[in-house]
């Protein structure tokens, strides 16, 4: 039998504990708040995810509280497979925030308390029902930690932080359940050790959500950069860009590939473009130009815009025949791909100019005069062709469009390298 003094504790610790859940349920739907009005104005999905997972543990947690004022049923089972749930849903948030789809195994966690609800053993004794909700909680840390430790990027040191918050949360949740099977609890007020626990692991759960918040913040940093270093209509690099790349070229070791080549496009008769079929049009044929690009370079180098109709784009290069060769792909796919703009079906060619200096000493400033100086040459020899600076000396490679069509997609289809040889060898060896 208990004293008296003995049940004043009792039902002391009992307020307690009772409270600090009501403490953790505000704090959680305040953070659902948040959380959900951040969503509604940034709409990226794991700001929603996060806030129902809140919102569910919130709930979930107040509903255990509340047990022996309502329905068993709903305080024990409903209360924690909702509280998990909410665990879940922060394991769905951590995917979409490293870009990925959501898997089925975010359920794991209420899983686990539901099929051990079928349990009769476990479903009647409180001890093993504590037992059985940490195995999920930790089931479902361990997840978090997985995923957070997969991914390497420049909020690495972030993660690994985040990582030590939660793994605090896993031993604690361990130890919890452990002390409650050995000591067989019966109700909160019975496990005294494992209340002590709850101290440590509430501390480190406040620490691991301003750790998030210093992933966002990370993030949104990053976001600005790109941002600043973007053209916001064709998704290209712009000119600052293109001069933060160019330093990673030259700082990056490629002695197969001694030479950066500037290769600088221009879209032949734009404004007759955007003046025949609109500048909506024209908007969408920089933004197949860019596309195509892209796609042509196929990682060997970075892309920009550099305003209007100019493009530009830097590469590693053995020589100039592999920098016209380059160059002369991406404008062939141009000519053999007319683009639809609305009921308009737009033919559209490009002349390119092309500048060559060694990697130790390429600069951004030298590389765009002499590529500009080619271009204007390959615009004055009639368009739609290429024009290499080379030592000083402007070579003009012969247009493309003197080669049939069906030449030209067999050159493509062969090999980017192959594409110009033929006219790019004789100008190289004068």
């Amino acid at each position: 039998m208990y004293s008296a003094g003995d049940r004043l504790r009792r039902g002391k610790r009992v307020l307690d504990i009772v409270t600090g859940f009501l403490i953790w349920t505000a704090e959680a739907l305040t953070l659902s708040l948040v959380l959900l009005s951040r969503w509604q104005y940034q709409r990226d999905p794991f700001y929603l995810s996060w806030s129902i997972g809140f919102a569910l543990h919130g709930i979930g947690v107040a509903l255990v509280a509340l047990r022996g004022d309502i329905p068993d049923f709903v305080s024990i089972q409903v209360a924690n497979t909702m509280a998990l749930a909410g665990v879940g849903m922060w394991i769905a948030g951590l995917l979409q925030f490293d870009g990925k789809p959501v898997e089925p195994f975010v359920a794991i966690p209420a899983l686990i308390w539901i099929a051990g609800m079928f349990l009769i053993p476990v479903r009647d004794n409180f001890a093993y029902r504590v037992a059985l909700y940490n195995v999920a909680v930790m089931v479902g840390y361990s997840i978090m930690i997985g995923i957070l430790l997969k991914k390497q990027d420049a909020s690495r040191s972030t993660r690994r932080l985040l990582v030590f918050f939660i793994g605090v949360q896993f031993i604690c949740s361990g130890l919890t359940g452990v002390l409650a099977v050995v000591n067989q609890v019966t109700s909160f007020a019975g496990g005294t050790s494992a209340t002590l626990l709850f101290f440590p692991a509430a501390f480190c759960f406040v620490a691991g959500i301003m750790t998030c918040g210093k992933l966002l913040a990370e993030r949104s940093e990053r976001q600005l950069k790109a941002l600043a270093a973007t053209d916001p209509l064709t998704g290209a690099l712009n000119r600052r860009g293109l001069i933060d790349e160019l330093e990673n070229l030259r700082a990056s070791e490629n002695p197969q590939k001694p030479l950066v080549a500037l290769l600088h496009f221009d879209l032949d008769n734009f404004k007759r473009i955007n003046d025949t079929c609109g500048h909506q049009a024209g908007d969408t044929v920089l933004v197949a130009f860019s596309r195509i690009a892209a796609t042509s370079l196929n990682g060997r180098g970075f892309f920009g815009r550099m305003g209007g109709e100019e493009f530009a784009s830097i590469l590693r290069v053995a020589d100039m025949v592999e920098a016209a060769s380059i160059a002369e792909g991406i404008r062939m796919t141009l000519t053999l791909q007319p683009i639809v703009a609305g009921p308009h079906r737009i033919d559209v060619t490009a002349s390119a100019g092309i500048a060559l200096l060694p990697a130790e000493t390429a600069d951004l400033d030298k590389l765009l005069s002499s590529a500009d100086r080619a271009l204007y040459a390959a615009k004055e020899a009639g368009r739609d062709r290429t024009a290499v600076e080379s030592n000083g000396t402007l070579l003009i490679v012969p247009s493309v469009h003197r080669l049939s069509e069906e030449t030209m997609e067999a050159e493509i289809s062969a090999s980017r390298q192959v594409t110009a040889l033929r006219r790019i060898t004789a100008i190289a060896q004068r």
